[in-house]
């Protein structure tokens, strides 16, 4: 192990004055060393001393202009410390060294929209698009932005300009039943500050005529209506898309919140910097809208270490009620996990303790009913329904792992973070242990089924279990090599996962082989009648 990786194994450990003591010795043979002036002002920001901590990021890019984890870690600092104008510096100053990089393009644009400087966030956004296209959310932003002038905030606002300081995002499909009622509770808040976006993912109930009736009554209310369902998961995105106040938080159809939810989250945001989300008790309903209990939805992960923050979160994360908390917007808008798993929240809440903390409030200010049916008769069931209401095109996976896909997202997510080299080590081997724990069961049955339909010469079985889809597919020639070649990657990450698993093993050969076979764009998919799991 090398001298800094010493230090940083301290604290990982959580030996804070033990790693700061020795990176001052550090120091003293070699004062001008940018990465031990950087991790002290990690030390020193971990520790509440802001002004010393900005003071080792400084030292340490004045000893190496280009050092990106310096500016990066500076900009951490100023927007907890809500320093916007600094932030934006310390921000393009990265984009001399990083101009192609989108996720910092997007990071700079929502903060400058935050900053009501709408002409560079817009530049900024064209920028990101032209060399990531694929950001619908963010074109939603842009076309925001080009059709957004002063006079239509002016009539939305009247007598003044006005940004409001939550936006509210309802992405609803077919929620006549307890749409009104969710609605109401939302307009009537005793913090008055917000925008409550809605979109309709193209309902055939009477959705669009309570969102219209609303919308006349309370200007705040912006209804989108779209002109086909696109799945629940891009239909929570498009809000994210359209949302334009610092603060943002998700609701939904079926759901419930006190009159001070909003005012008693923002206070505590508003209160500490270092705090990324906010979210109170909640209230159990079942679907009759009878009270069954207050949840155990609590996770401890308000620590300044974002590795403590992580692992308590993977632990103790059961209910993912906090993710209709109160959010920073930036913290979402800058978000990378939301495409990486079925399980998008669950993913996502991690990521967001690598940022900052997540507070609750004691009181129960949300009431969540249990409008869903979750007695499914299969895992195959489960899967199936949850892909066909959250993305339908996971379909197009094939064979797929979701529980092994989720761990090895929480897996890539560590090893891409700005943690240490030592910190990642820790954790990745925390997460495996972790979710063996907790999902081992679900991942072993996922993985018994791929090696037994790939065991019989099945490289495409979706979660359906359709024989006419595989069947279809085997007279799709072209597509063969693309469907070996997925399914290779999802073998490959559970075999991190699960090394010892030597049919496993054995299937990633099988299908490798076959990939790279003079044959392989005729792969074979079976008979769909000589198999059964």
């Amino acid at each position: 192990m090398s001298t800094l990786e010493e230090g940083e194994a301290l604290f990982a450990q959580g030996k804070i004055e033990e790693a700061e003591k020795f990176f001052l010795d550090l120091l003293e043979s070699d004062p001008k060393n940018a990465e031990i002036l950087n991790n002290l002002g990690v030390i020193q920001h971990t520790k509440g001393n802001i002004h010393e901590a900005e003071d080792f990021f400084l030292e340490a890019l004045a000893a190496k202009e280009d050092y990106l984890e310096a500016l990066l870690n500076l900009v951490d600092l100023y927007q907890n410390a809500n320093q916007k104008e600094k932030a934006a510096d310390c921000m393009e100053k990265m984009l001399v060294f990083q101009e192609n990089d989108h996720n910092l393009l997007n990071r700079l644009a929502f903060l400058y929209i935050e900053m009501n400087r709408k002409e560079r966030a817009a530049e900024l956004i064209k920028n990101s698009l032209r060399i990531c296209p694929e950001q619908d959310a963010l074109k939603e932003t842009a076309e925001r932005l080009k059709g957004q002038s002063h006079s239509d905030i002016r009539a939305h606002y009247p007598g003044e300009e006005h940004t409001p300081l939550i936006s509210v995002g309802l992405p609803v499909y077919n929620g006549g039943k307890y749409l009104a009622e969710a609605i109401e509770s939302i307009l009537m808040q005793d913090f008055e500050d917000f925008e409550l976006i809605i979109s309709d993912n193209n309902s055939n109930d009477q959705t669009r005529e309570i969102c219209d009736k609303y919308k006349s009554i309370d200007k705040r209310i912006r209804y989108v209506r779209l002109k086909e369902n696109i799945g629940m998961k891009w239909n929570g995105l498009n809000v994210f898309g359209l949302a334009r106040a610092p603060y943002f938080m998700m609701a939904t159809h079926d759901d419930l919140h006190e009159k001070a939810f909003m005012s008693k989250c923002i206070k505590v945001l508003q209160a500490d910097n270092s705090v990324s989300l906010v979210y109170p008790q909640t209230k159990m309903l079942n679907s009759n809208s009878e009270f069954l209990c207050i949840a155990k939805d609590h996770v401890k992960a308000d620590q300044n270490d974002p590795v403590e923050r992580f692992r308590h979160l993977i632990w103790e994360l059961g209910l993912c009620n906090m993710v209709l908390g109160l959010f920073r917007s930036h913290v979402l808008k800058t978000a990378t996990s939301w495409h990486k798993s079925l399980f998008g929240d669950t993913l996502f809440l991690a990521e967001v303790t690598l940022s900052g903390k997540i507070i609750q409030i004691p009181e129960p200010l949300f009431i969540r009913r249990l409008t869903r049916n979750y007695n499914y008769k299969s895992p195959d069931e489960r899967n199936a329904k949850l892909i066909s209401e959250i993305d339908p095109s996971l379909f197009e996976q094939g064979i797929s792992l979701p529980h092994c896909r989720l761990t090895y997202a929480h897996l890539d997510l560590i090893n891409n973070s700005r943690l240490g080299i030592s910190q990642k080590e820790l954790l990745i081997q925390e997460t495996i242990k972790c979710f063996k724990a907790r999902f081992g069961n679900q991942m072993k049955y996922e993985i018994d089924r791929a090696v037994a339909l790939i065991s019989k010469n099945f490289y495409y079985w979706t979660w359906r279990n359709d024989k006419s889809e595989a069947a279809l597919l085997s007279e799709i020639s072209t597509l063969g090599y693309y469907r070996i070649s997925n399914l290779l990657k999802t073998l490959q990450e559970a075999l991190l996962i699960y090394p010892e698993r030597s049919d496993l093993f054995q299937c990633y050969i099988k299908c490798f082989e076959h990939c790279n076979s003079s044959g392989s764009s005729t792969c074979t998919m079976g008979q769909c009648s000589s198999i059964s799991i």
